[in-house]
C-alpha cells in the first residue's frame, strides 16, 4: 500500500473544478483505502476549507473538509515541525512543511503539480506527479498479481 501526501493545492483545484488534473484527482479519491492510504495536513484541510467557504460557501467547505477528514489521513503539524520548515532550502514554505511531514509521518511520496517547487529537496525520489503514481500503481497491481 502506498502512504502517500496529497498536495492541498491539488485537492482544492479539483473542488474548484479549475485544472484538467480534476479527472486524476477524482480518480485518486476514489482509491482512497484500496491501494492508496492518503493523508493531507492539517494546515492544507484549513486552506481548503477556507478557499471553499470563500469561493462557494461555508456549506460546502463543510461537506468537503468532512469528507476529506473521514476519508484522508490528517497530518497534524505542530511548533516542531514548522520551525524545521522554516530552516529548509525550499523557497515555498507550503512545501518545505509537506517535506517535513512527509519525513515524520514515514509517508512514500508527495503529490503535486507543481514539482518545480521541490526542486531543492535533496531526494527527489520522494516527489511524484500523477503519472509517476499511476506507473508506481500499475506496477505494484501487476506484482501482486504475478505472485
Amino acid at each position: 500500500m502506498f502512504r502517500i501526501l496529497i498536495d492541498a493545492d491539488l485537492i482544492l483545484e479539483a473542488v474548484m473544478n479549475r485544472s484538467e488534473l480534476t479527472a486524476d484527482v477524482s480518480k485518486l479519491l476514489e482509491m482512497v483505502d484500496s491501494s492508496i492510504q492518503m493523508y493531507l495536513t492539517n494546515v492544507g484541510l484549513q486552506k481548503i476549507y477556507a478557499y471553499t467557504a470563500c469561493l462557494k460557501n461555508r456549506q460546502m467547505a463543510n461537506i468537503v473538509v468532512d469528507w476529506l477528514g473521514e476519508n484522508i489521513k490528517i497530518c497534524i503539524v505542530d511548533q516542531s515541525m514548522m520551525h524545521t520548515a522554516r530552516l529548509s532550502p525550499l523557497k515555498n514554505f507550503e512545501s518545505a512543511v509537506e517535506v517535513v511531514c512527509l519525513n515524520h509521518y514515514q509517508l512514500n511520496a508527495i503529490i503535486t503539480n507543481q514539482p518545480e517547487d521541490f526542486k531543492d529537496v535533496v531526494n527527489r525520489f520522494y516527489i511524484w506527479s500523477f503519472r509517476d503514481l499511476w506507473l508506481r500503481v500499475n506496477l505494484e497491481t501487476q506484482l501482486q498479481v504475478s505472485f
